[in-house]
């Protein structure tokens, strides 16, 4: 009877270990920048061709986005490039996800130009904590 419980016992706790492993399978750990918006700094990159950066903004949706196909947007990826000599961004990939995380829409925008960084927002406090004065 001991050898069936403790059998049973190691056989629940290699699927209760299993299951946590997959629920976490999204490894990215999101920082808070402002209020709805994450960046994962392990992500960030150098740019080569300037003093800048590359990363991924997690933003939630604060009802600024319209719903998509019929569908409500949770959140949404975009990667940024910021220039820290000019004190610019723009926005060249923006992914869309709805409720049941799942892909809605991504947009390449391979006409952005840089902008004027805007004091206050989330990609000043991601340039205020990358680029060095």
């Amino acid at each position: 009877m001991l050898k069936k419980l403790v059998l049973l016992f190691l056989i629940v706790f290699f699927v209760s270990c299993l299951v946590v492993r997959s629920q976490d399978v999204d490894d990215t750990v999101w920082q808070q920048v402002t209020e709805n918006n994450y960046v994962d700094f392990s992500g960030v990159v150098g740019t080569q061709n300037m003093y800048g950066f590359t990363f991924i903004l997690k933003s939630y949706n604060k009802g600024q986005y319209e719903p998509i196909h019929g569908v409500k947007i949770k959140y949404t990826l975009s990667q940024y490039t910021i220039d820290c000599l000019k004190n610019k961004y723009k926005i060249g990939v923006m992914d869309s996800y709805g409720y049941n995380n799942n892909f809605v829409n991504g947009d390449y925008n391979r006409y952005a130009t840089f902008q004027p960084i805007v004091k206050g927002t989330a990609v000043d406090a991601v340039a205020s904590k990358l680029c060095r004065p």
